[in-house]
């Protein structure tokens, strides 16, 4: 090959290199480097949850709020302040035993934190831990003596260890440190509840409402004082709006249905304590009740039905078992759940009694009257067994 003719084809191949070049970096000059891509999506903090769940919980969106804390507390399981709020909801929406673990866990990680200790306060005094209560409500206040909600949880508590001036000094300390809390009044109403004082409770309570509208417990509070007023319209108004909030929990609508069965409304009371056992099917208070009005309204198929009142009979006496109680003739006057186990065993042989079926009816006598011996209901049923020789 000639000299030129090599040189022209050195030069047409050096132009389309550069041709090449030019339109790979025409093409790559909005193409992200290699290993890079879109910016990554933030992932939200604990901060934005918290906030989030605040919002969901003003808007009455119970569920949501619950939901928003629990991402934020999983972002930051080590932050003391994350505990409180969810606890305060869980507490305020009748869920006392969720409330308790979660309190645990609060004191474990952080136990000389303020807000942590006011919520060991209540929780500890809702189930019954009076000692224990004070103490936290008492070692909460000493390290954070202007804090309101701190001295409503503590006056609760007096209230609860028959310390009736020392529970109102403390409800009222907490009032004047934050007029605007729902705390502060709810507590000043249930200081008054205890003090006999219902009608001046209620309006502590609609005070609570008014800045805090969602808290189950309050709705069922003002119900309740409403009831000894003998203001049935307002009982019933509260107990369905705490039944609107919690619509899905079983000891809310027990208590609902249990109203409207007091009020003679048995259909009701059946529909809305059918809904509760769906939700509670070994609640005992629950198989109770509904026991009750099925034995009223004469359905004693369905009382008799072992998913009924024999089930709220066996959950009863497994919850004392795990309580280390037991019924006999000696407790039956000093424990109320012996005396509604009396109720079930004779409402039983009753039903069964009225079904034909004495045989099956005597246990259920005998078990009410070996608890209860001059158990009048119990007594009667085996003299009917007796005199029909079996069937009425």
């Amino acid at each position: 090959m000639s000299r030129r003719r090599w040189l022209f084809w050195l030069v047409l191949d050096l132009v389309a290199l550069a041709v090449l070049i030019w339109i790979d970096r025409s093409l790559g000059a909005n193409r992200s480097p290699i290993g890079e891509g879109a910016p990554p999506t933030p992932t939200p903090s604990a901060a934005h949850y918290a906030q989030q769940a605040e919002a969901a919980y003003r808007a009455g969106d119970l569920r949501r709020a619950e939901e928003s804390y629990r991402l934020a507390l999983s972002l930051e399981p080590e932050n003391p302040a994350r505990y409180p709020p969810l606890i305060r909801l869980l507490a305020f929406s009748n869920r006392l035993e969720e409330a308790a673990t979660w309190m645990e866990r609060a004191r474990r990680l952080a136990p000389e934190d303020p807000m942590v200790l006011g919520m060991a306060t209540l929780i500890l005094d809702w189930q019954g831990k009076i000692p224990e209560a004070l103490q936290a409500g008492e070692q909460a206040i000493a390290r954070a003596p202007e804090s309101a909600p701190l001295h409503a949880y503590l006056a609760e508590a007096y209230a609860d260890a028959h310390r009736p001036q020392a529970a109102l000094a403390a409800a009222q300390k907490a009032l004047s440190l934050d007029p605007e809390h729902p705390d502060a009044h709810r507590a000043l109403g249930y200081v008054y509840e205890t003090m006999g004082r219902y009608a001046e409770a209620m309006a502590a309570y609609r005070e609570a409402l008014t800045r805090d509208p969602h808290m189950v417990i309050v709705w069922l509070a003002l119900g309740r004082n409403a009831l000894v007023l003998r203001q049935t319209p307002v009982a019933v108004e509260a107990f369905q709006r705490a039944a609107a909030l919690r619509p899905e929990d079983p000891r809310v609508l027990d208590e609902l249905g249990w109203l409207y069965y007091n009020l003679g409304r048995l259909e009701e009371a059946q529909q809305t304590l059918e809904r509760a056992r769906t939700y509670g099917p070994d609640d005992w208070r629950i198989l109770y009740h509904l026991g009750i009005i099925l034995y009223a309204r004469r359905r004693y198929e369905e009382v008799v039905r072992e998913d009924h009142l024999p089930r709220g009979i066996a959950r009863l006496q497994e919850v004392l078992r795990q309580e280390g109680k037991a019924c006999t003739p000696e407790t039956v006057s000093e424990e109320p759940r012996c005396a509604r186990l009396v109720e079930m065993a004779y409402i039983l042989g009753l039903s069964q009694y009225y079904l034909g079926d004495c045989e099956k009816a005597r246990p259920w006598f005998a078990l009410a009257l070996s608890l209860s011996p001059q158990e009048e209901n119990a007594s009667k049923g085996l003299r009917l067994c007796e005199e029909s020789h079996g069937r009425p």
